[in-house]
């Protein structure tokens, strides 16, 4: 018996993707997704029966039941402040309101909803209290504790949460997320288990680079600028830097963190999906305009490949990425983006025939990495 799937904020399609790869029967009765280059490439790698543009404009009813719904939504703000007189009171005009409309509309046999491990602590966590509230009250659970019923007319779903990093699933990418599962009928289940990482950046490498990646002499004239202090070799292998930002010990930080104590590098995401970054030699090209020259910024900077990749990001491309200290500095290309996300190369040669660089690079910084899916996917039909 097929699973009937669907997909909202589909992207480039992880889920449909990690379904494949573990061989589980299934029918894509629709994907969602409201950018047109996203969807594009979507319909160049799987067929769903219906693709739908826009999630907020959707009649619900006319979805046929799913077995499986899976929504990377995005993390809209909304106020824990209200009266907690239901979940259309409390997210409304926010899309995790539509994501709950949908499930309350469908009541798919499962769920599971990822999204970006800032939004557990939002608003000192109470965003994150309000979102499994309304998934699992009105005689649900939470992470197989059975709560108060907070919210009225919540979905009661057996709600179970977790934050994943795709470094520990197999690829060399510090990625953590969020990713919330949930059963409509009661059911044990368990995350999976961290695995060793036996794969460093290097190995999703491509052997042969387009001349365009590699960084002009232009660029790296400005090694030299603004008083850095550096060694420089004429192949650029070998430099240091006076390191303006901040030390993090916990892996958390954002645009200024530059090292960590276990020698692993930062996730890439959506706006930071080109770059390696290692314990000592991380590089500025040029001081931050946005911090005033204070801090360094995720653009100028440069990685080393033999550790991890920082998370990919999806706003960040062209002139702007991220660098790798290869022989010659360069950025990564948008297939070594897409394996780091768990894509193959079949998937990337089909997407780039209707998108452009700057799109797949986008594409791959807001995916789901494929390969927790398949992990997570395991854990809930193939134990």
């Amino acid at each position: 018996m097929k699973l009937k799937v669907g997909t909202d904020f589909s992207g480039i399609g992880s889920p449909e993707t990690a379904l494949k790869r573990l061989n589980i029967p299934h029918e894509n009765v629709f994907a969602c997704d409201i950018d047109k280059y996203a969807k594009a490439s979507y319909l160049e790698l799987h067929n769903p029966g219906k693709f739908y543009d826009n999630i907020t404009t959707r009649d619900h009813t006319k979805v046929e039941r799913l077995d499986l719904y899976v929504a990377g939504f995005p993390c809209q703000a909304f106020s824990y402040a209200g009266k907690r007189e239901g979940f259309a009171d409390e997210t409304k005009g926010t899309l995790f309101f539509n994501v709950a409309e949908f499930i309350r509309t469908n009541k798919p046999t499962c769920f599971i909803l990822e999204n970006v491990r800032g939004l557990v602590s939002h608003d000192k966590g109470r965003t994150f209290q309000t979102i499994t509230d309304v998934l699992s009250n009105g005689g649900g659970s939470l992470n197989g504790q059975v709560g108060l019923d907070t919210i009225d007319n919540g979905l009661g779903y057996h709600v179970y949460y977790k934050i994943l990093n795709s470094k520990d699933f197999g690829v060399p990418q510090n990625r953590e997320r969020i990713f919330i599962v949930g059963f409509r009928n009661w059911r044990e289940f368990s995350f999976p288990k961290e695995m060793p990482l036996d794969k460093s950046l290097k190995d999703v490498l491509e052997d042969n680079v387009d001349e365009k990646f590699y960084l002009s002499k232009k660029m790296i004239d400005g090694f030299y600028k603004d008083g850095n202090k550096k060694t420089h070799s004429s192949n650029s292998e070998v430099i240091t830097h006076s390191l303006y930002g901040r030390t993090s010990k916990n892996g958390n930080g954002g645009s200024g963190h530059l090292t960590r104590e276990d020698g692993l590098s930062y996730c890439v995401d959506t706006g930071n999906f080109q770059a390696v970054e290692i314990k000592d030699n991380v590089v500025q090209l040029n001081p931050s305009k946005e911090s005033g020259g204070v801090q360094p910024y995720q653009q100028n900077r440069i990685y080393d490949i033999d550790g991890v990749s920082p998370a990919l990001m999806a706003n960040l491309g062209g002139d702007r990425s991220h660098n790798i200290n290869t022989p010659r500095i360069r950025r990564l290309t948008p297939l070594e983006c897409w394996r780091l996300q768990g894509f193959s190369d079949e998937d990337l040669r089909k997407a780039e025939k209707v998108c452009s660089n700057s799109q797949l690079y986008k594409q791959a910084g807001n995916s789901i990495t494929v390969d927790v899916m398949v992990e997570i996917f395991k854990k809930i039909y193939l134990k």
